[in-house]
C-alpha cells in the first residue's frame, strides 16, 4: 500500500526545489511573488488549469508540509493534496525537461 503522507513529502521536496530554481519561490520556502500577483507566463502556461494563482499554490504547499510533518488531515484533504501535487509536479517535471532540450 502507498503512504500517501511519505510520497507527499517527497514530492513536496522536488516541487519546492524547482519552484525555487524559477524563481517563483524563496530558499525560506515562502513565495518570492507577489501574493496578487500572477505567475512567470511559462509557468502560468504548464500550471494551467491546475494551479491558478500564487495564493492555491501556497496552500497546496501547506496542505503538503503539513502531510509530510505528520500534522492531522482529513482522509479527503490528503487524497486531494496528493492528486493535485502528482500533477503539478508533473507539469512542471515535463516543462523542466523541455527546458532542457531547448
Amino acid at each position: 500500500m502507498i503512504d500517501t503522507r511519505a510520497e507527499l513529502g517527497h514530492w513536496i521536496g522536488r516541487l519546492e526545489m524547482i519552484l525555487i530554481s524559477r524563481g517563483v519561490l524563496r530558499e525560506d520556502g515562502e513565495l518570492a511573488i507577489q501574493i496578487g500577483s500572477q505567475f512567470p507566463k511559462d509557468l502560468e502556461d504548464a500550471l494551467d488549469g491546475f494551479i491558478e494563482n500564487p495564493i492555491e499554490l501556497l496552500g497546496l504547499l501547506k496542505i503538503c508540509r503539513d502531510a509530510r510533518d505528520g500534522r492531522p488531515l482529513s482522509p479527503a484533504v490528503l487524497m486531494a493534496a496528493h492528486l493535485m501535487a502528482r500533477e503539478v509536479l508533473q507539469a512542471l517535471d515535463s516543462q523542466a525537461a523541455g527546458d532542457f532540450r531547448a
